[in-house]
C-alpha cells in the first residue's frame, strides 16, 4: 500500500486539489432548470422532446436531469474521480513506463487549465458536456494504450470503455476527435501489418453512428436557428470565409488570453526544435518565435491591466486615497504603454472582440498572426517529431475541435469552456516534448531544474487564481 500511495502520490494530489476545489462550489447557471426538468415528466418524454425540439446530447443530458435533482455532493465526487482518471490517462499515453517526475509535471501543467471555465453555464451542466467527454473520451482509449504498452486489458476494461466511449460519443467535439484518433490507429494498424485490434474497429463503428446521429437530429437544426436569432442574427448572413475567421482568430484568442498554457507549450516546442535543428536558419526562426509569444502574451496583459485601471477609477465606490496610492500609478504605466503604440493595441484587442470587425489593417494582421502560430507550430512539431506524426495530429485535432465553433452562432456566448479538448491537447504535447527532453538528454541538469520549478511555480499560483475566482464568482457562501 505505501508503495502504491507514493507511485500515484501526483494523483492523490491532484485529486486532493480538486477537492479542495469543489467544496467552494455552489449549484449555479442551468443546473437549477436541469434539477427541475424531471418535477413533471419522465425521461422518456424528455428525451423525445430534446431530440425532436433541442439537441442530439440525449445520454449526457438524460445524465444531466437526473444528476442535478440529487444532492450536488454526488456530483462533485464522481467529478473530482472522473478528471483525476481522464488526467491519468493522458499521462499514462505520454508516459508508457511511468516516471514519478513526469507524472508531477502533467499534473502540474493541468493545475493550470482554468477550471471556472467549467461553470460558465453552471457547474453540472457544463463539466458533463465537456470535460466529463475529455475524460471519458480517454477513458474509452484504454484497450489502445494497453496494446500501444505491450500490455493485456481484461474484460472490465473493455466493458468501462464501451459505456465511456458511448458517453463521449455523444458529444460533438469529442465525439469527432475520438473517430479520427481510432481511424489513424487503424489506418497505422494495416500500414505497419499489425494484428487489427477489435475494440478499436467498434469505436469507429460507435463514433461514425453517433455523428450520423447527430447530424440527422431535428433538434439539432431546431436549436441553431434558434440560437442565431437569439445570440447572433448576424451569423446567418456570414460566408465561410466570415465563420473561418470567427474559427481561427477567437480559437488563438481564447488560448492566448489564458497568458499560461499555450505561451508555455509553444516555448518548449521552440526548445526542442532548437535542440533538433542543425540549421542555423532554423534556430533564428525559433529565437524569433520566443520572442514573438511573449511579446503577444506581455503586451496583451498590458492591455489587460490598463483595462483594469480604467475601471477601478470609474468605480464611485473607491476610495480616493486608493485611487491615488501607488498601486494605480503601475496600471497608469502600462495604460500609456498601450496607448503609445495603437496599431499594436487594436490588433491584439481583436482577440476578444465579439463580433466581425471590418477589413483593414488590424483585422489582416491578427488573422497573419493567427496563421503564422497555427503553421509554425507545426513546422516545429514535425521538427521535433521526425518521425513521429501521433504529435502533430494531436495538435491538429484539438486545434480543428475549437475551429469548428467558429460555424456556431454561440461562438461568442460559448466561451472558453468550449476550447477544453484543444487545452488538454497542448498539455498533452508540452508533456510529449519536456520529456523527449529529458530522455534525449538534451537539457542539463540545472536547466532541468530550472524548469521543473517554473512550471511548479506557474501551477502554484494558477490554481490559487482558480480557487479565488471560484470562491467569488461561483462559490456557496
Amino acid at each position: 500500500m505505501n508503495y502504491n500511495i507514493k507511485k500515484y502520490f501526483p494523483f492523490i494530489l491532484f485529486a486532493a486539489l480538486m477537492l479542495i476545489l469543489h467544496l467552494v462550489m455552489g449549484l449555479n447557471g442551468d443546473d437549477i432548470k436541469y434539477a427541475k426538468i424531471l418535477n413533471n415528466q419522465t425521461v422518456i418524454d424528455y428525451i423525445n422532446y430534446r431530440y425532436f425540439n433541442w439537441s442530439s446530447r440525449l445520454i449526457i443530458d438524460t445524465v444531466l436531469a437526473i444528476l442535478a435533482r440529487q444532492n450536488m455532493i454526488i456530483w462533485k465526487i464522481l467529478d473530482i474521480i472522473i478528471y483525476t482518471f481522464g488526467v491519468y490517462y493522458i499521462i499514462k499515453l505520454v508516459d508508457k513506463k511511468y516516471s514519478r517526475k513526469i507524472a508531477y509535471l502533467g499534473v502540474f501543467l493541468f493545475l493550470m487549465y482554468p477550471f471556472y471555465e467549467m461553470a460558465s453555464a453552471g457547474w453540472i451542466s457544463t463539466t458533463l458536456n465537456y470535460s466529463w467527454c475529455f475524460a471519458l473520451g480517454m477513458v474509452s482509449f484504454i484497450p489502445l494504450i494497453y496494446e500501444a504498452h505491450g500490455e493485456k486489458a481484461n474484460k472490465y476494461v473493455y466493458v468501462i470503455s464501451l459505456l465511456a466511449l458511448l458517453y463521449a460519443a455523444n458529444q460533438e467535439q469529442s465525439g469527432a476527435l475520438i473517430f479520427g484518433f481510432n481511424l489513424l490507429y487503424l489506418i497505422n494498424s494495416f500500414i505497419n501489418k499489425k494484428r487489427v485490434n477489435r475494440f478499436n474497429v467498434l469505436a469507429i463503428a460507435v463514433s461514425a453512428v453517433s455523428l450520423i446521429f447527430i447530424f440527422t437530429c431535428p433538434g439539432n437544426s431546431i436549436r441553431f436557428a434558434h440560437e442565431v436569432s437569439y445570440w447572433y442574427p448576424e451569423f446567418a448572413s456570414f460566408t465561410i470565409l466570415d465563420k473561418s475567421y470567427l474559427g481561427l482568430v477567437t480559437t488563438f484568442g481564447n488560448i492566448i488570453e489564458q497568458k499560461v498554457i499555450f505561451p508555455l507549450f509553444y516555448i518548449v516546442l521552440c526548445v526542442c526544435a532548437l535542440v533538433k535543428s542543425k540549421n542555423k536558419y532554423l534556430k533564428y526562426f525559433c529565437y524569433f518565435n520566443i520572442f514573438l509569444i511573449l511579446f503577444i502574451t506581455i503586451f496583451n496583459a498590458f492591455i489587460d491591466i490598463s483595462v483594469l485601471e480604467t475601471s477601478l477609477k470609474s468605480l464611485g465606490s473607491v476610495p480616493n486615497v486608493i485611487k491615488g496610492s501607488p498601486l494605480m500609478t503601475i496600471p497608469a504605466i502600462f495604460k500609456q504603454i498601450v496607448n503609445a503604440a495603437p496599431y499594436i493595441t487594436e490588433t491584439l484587442r481583436l482577440f476578444t472582440y465579439e463580433g466581425l470587425p471590418a477589413v483593414n489593417i488590424n483585422s489582416i494582421s491578427i488573422v497573419i498572426i493567427c496563421l503564422y502560430l497555427l503553421i509554425s507550430s507545426c513546422i516545429m512539431l514535425v521538427k521535433a517529431f521526425p518521425k513521429e506524426l501521433l504529435p502533430l495530429f494531436i495538435f491538429l485535432g484539438g486545434f480543428a475541435s475549437r475551429f469548428i465553433i467558429g460555424f456556431s452562432p454561440t461562438v461568442f456566448p460559448s466561451g472558453a469552456r468550449v476550447t477544453i479538448f484543444f487545452y488538454v491537447a497542448l498539455i498533452a504535447l508540452a508533456l510529449m516534448l519536456i520529456k523527449k527532453l529529458y530522455d534525449e538528454h538534451a537539457m542539463p541538469a540545472k536547466w532541468q531544474s530550472v524548469l521543473e520549478k517554473t512550471i511548479l511555480i506557474i501551477a502554484i499560483l494558477n490554481y490559487l487564481i482558480v480557487f479565488v475566482i471560484t470562491f467569488i464568482k461561483y462559490g456557496i457562501f
